[in-house]
């Protein structure tokens, strides 16, 4: 028998040590979820994976925590070159975001080894395994290792179906990974200040040597380049008050240096920003379906991981505390991208000239520093080591 309650911070409270979770998408929010929890609880989990409810599924940049994750699930890195057909990746390059040269992302903890690993950079020569890495992985292929090698073998049940609502699931806990989709549909949402929200994706069979993502600043938006073992992945993140769908493909097409597969061309919508509470009464969001801002540093299966693994640390009767956690870590990855803006000395045009006018209340003089901190403090320590309860 399970005794559900709430108190009077409206916090569900469930006593029994056998609670019923149901996972909701089986994309790779939904297996990332399964994987951990059925490595690191006891609970009886249900996956459901509907057709109706697409999977993003591009090829994915990570950040060096993901390997701390690997860990934990029981997997190693063997495991990620071999079924997520990984590569390492050192650090994050970004061109043309400056007129005095290009912005490095390097995931190191201090100016040492920064400098070091610019060296490196610029003479294409491969650093050491002292250096912390994250990897560029094909996200369909890193769910299924999850599903096949983790959560399956750990016993979670997978229920093949349509599902058009969740009132019909009985459980103690619900957790929506079911992307843009939203199939909860998230309440008290604040939209996100960047403007880009609208992407042209394609791929390309080209393999390329570059250990690093690479964004590249165009007219409306920026490129991203991320190179795979047996594809590159590339795509345009633009503003569509900006540039059209026509004008941000040919731009696309004209400004990629690869050969792109445009049979597989596509384009992506989203509306920037984040739900204050993802976990409500027995529902709680995780993934896209909580929030999301472009993808300019990597950091969307980072937060995603942020959110699982706060959910074990924290079990089932913190709901404020993990929300307020929630709501604090969106702010600083807002701020953090927003700051590679109003860092840039480009102003050529309207989009770009935005950016004076967009938050950061701060002298023009001080851009720098921002973004100087940022890059040690949030991205150098909070991405690169899990966030505790202190941050």
């Amino acid at each position: 028998m399970v005794t559900v309650q709430k108190n009077k911070s409206n916090n569900l409270l469930i006593n029994m040590s056998k609670q019923k979770i149901v996972i909701v998408g089986g994309g790779t929010a939904g297996w990332m979820t399964a994987a951990y929890l059925s490595k690191k609880t006891d609970w009886d989990i249900t996956l459901i994976q509907s057709q109706d409810i697409p999977i993003i599924g591009v090829g994915e940049s990570t950040l060096p925590s993901l390997y701390d994750f690997v860990q934990e699930c029981g997997l190693t890195e063997e495991d990620l070159f071999e079924h997520a057909t990984a590569v390492r990746k050192y650090t994050i390059r970004h061109l043309d975001w400056n007129k005095n040269g290009d912005w490095y992302h390097h995931f190191c903890f201090n100016e040492t080894q920064h400098n070091e690993q610019l060296r490196w950079m610029i003479n294409y020569e491969r650093p050491s395994d002292k250096w912390r890495h994250a990897y560029h992985i094909d996200a369909f292929k890193f769910g299924a290792l999850l599903r096949d090698k983790v959560a399956i073998p750990n016993g979670v049940k997978v229920e093949h179906r349509t599902i058009e609502s969740i009132d019909n699931i009985q459980s103690d806990l619900i957790i929506d990974c079911t992307g843009f989709n939203k199939l909860t549909k998230p309440s008290n949402w604040i939209d996100s200040v960047l403007p880009n929200n609208r992407a042209v994706v394609c791929p390309s069979n080209e393999v390329i040597n570059k250990p690093y993502t690479q964004t590249t600043a165009l007219s409306s938006g920026w490129m991203w380049t991320i190179a795979l073992k047996t594809r590159t992945s590339n795509a345009y993140v633009f503003s569509d008050k900006h540039i059209t769908d026509e004008k941000a493909k040919q731009e696309f097409i004209e400004r990629c240096p690869y050969t792109l597969d445009l049979d597989k061309l596509r384009y992506l919508s989203w509306k920037g920003g984040y739900t204050t509470t993802p976990w409500r009464g027995n529902v709680l969001n995780i993934g896209l379906s909580a929030g999301f801002f472009e993808p300019l540093e990597s950091q969307a299966i980072w937060a995603t991981q942020y959110q699982i693994e706060m959910l074990v640390r924290l079990g089932l009767d913190k709901q404020t505390v993990y929300n307020k956690q929630w709501v604090t870590m969106m702010k600083h990855i807002e701020r953090y991208l927003l700051a590679h803006y109003t860092a840039s000395s480009r102003r050529d045009n309207d989009y770009w000239k935005q950016f004076d006018n967009i938050l950061m209340v701060t002298p023009s003089n001080e851009k720098f520093k921002i973004f100087d901190e940022y890059s040690y403090r949030c991205l150098a320590k909070g991405y690169a080591l899990p966030y505790t309860l202190e941050h």
